[in-house]
């Protein structure tokens, strides 16, 4: 399996991982499970240079259809490091996938 990895400069990160459905951003160095997710963490936002912003997965949240507001994402330990999940996301895999 390949490994992946983040030498994206000027903030080389040093992540790794080998799920190939994962997406690690370049921008915020966050890394999420699926690229769904990492399209979540760009609400459309855009910086005078005109690059997306990133918001914080901490602190998003969505809204239900009763009104109830609830975190958009969660953070999971993986072998490779912390990762961001969906709130609602079966993590069981995860390790599997990354320990290859």
């Amino acid at each position: 399996m390949t490994i992946q990895d983040c030498s994206i400069r000027p903030r080389r990160c040093e992540r790794k991982w080998t799920g190939v459905n994962q997406a690690h951003c370049s921008s915020c160095h966050e890394h999420f499970s699926t690229v769904k997710n990492f399209d979540l963490h760009r609400p459309g936002k855009v910086r005078a240079d005109g690059t997306a912003a990133c918001g914080k997965p901490a602190t998003m949240t969505r809204t239900k259809r009763d009104g109830t507001v609830v975190p958009l994402f969660r953070e999971v330990e993986t072998v490779n490091g912390p990762m961001w999940v969906s709130y609602v996301e079966d993590t069981r895999d995860h390790d599997k996938e990354q320990d290859a």
